[in-house]
């Protein structure tokens, strides 16, 4: 569980900097996407202070150009006009959910089931060459955890991207342990190689989030600085 380096619970949502903070919720998934919506929607009121019914959240296809999917955005009615913009995302797996809201800038969250990646393997499209070959030398409980890890980071970053899966994620490389982390990151996993990226590298700050036992989750925020992750429970 945390230590001294590790994020920290909120005691009042409210006192957080968003512009340097990505604030993470987990709970459970609603029966309808609707309920998951506002749940992000109240997490988003908690922590800028803007009314629930104020704030509207939205999903438009880059791709096809229809709502309904596609990344999310949320407009704050009422909010000053120079409010810094606020950036949200959502992800769900095994009856559970994942929120993430910051202003740094934009985000993006996935959370996964161990169990269903070991049912599933997805490893013949999701692996990069240097990551199949670093998996291949894991003991079979160890080489789940690690996909299921360079998953999470993975569809964490393309929605960050505002892409999602219309890249191949084979296209990303995710260094995933301290001895294949550069030594200008942190401990956390690291995207490494993305040719095609629209942003640079070194902007992209992949965090691993505490997740309840058999789930796995990493939030992603795109910004020039590191921000803080706060665990809100």
């Amino acid at each position: 569980m945390p230590d001294a380096s590790s994020p920290r619970d909120l005691d009042g949502v409210r006192d957080v900097d968003l512009s340097t903070t990505v604030v993470v919720a987990l709970g459970t998934r609603a029966a309808a996407q609707d309920g998951d919506h506002r749940a992000l929607a109240n997490l988003v009121s908690r922590l800028t202070g803007v009314a629930g019914a104020s704030i509207a959240l939205s999903q438009v296809c880059p791709n096809c150009g229809r709502s309904g999917h596609g990344p999310l955005r949320v407009e704050l009615g009422g909010a000053a006009v120079d409010s810094p913009t606020v950036h949200v995302s959502l992800a769900r797996a095994d009856g559970r959910l994942a929120l993430a809201v910051t202003a740094a800038g934009p985000v993006g969250i996935d959370l996964e089931s161990l169990g269903a990646l070991a049912r599933a393997p997805l490893d013949d499209v999701l692996l990069s060459t240097a990551e199949a070959d670093a998996v291949a030398a894991l003991h079979p409980r160890s080489a789940t955890a690690a996909v299921t890890a360079i998953w999470t980071a993975k569809e964490a970053v393309l929605k960050a991207a505002g892409v999602g899966l219309r890249v191949d994620p084979r296209d990303l490389t995710i260094a995933r342990a301290p001895d294949e982390v550069p030594a200008d990151h942190s401990p956390d996993p690291a995207l490494v190689g993305w040719p095609a990226a629209p942003f640079p590298l070194n902007q992209v700050h992949l965090m691993a989030v505490a997740a309840p036992e058999g789930l796995v989750a990493t939030v992603a925020v795109v910004c020039a600085r590191r921000p803080r992750l706060y665990l809100d429970r």
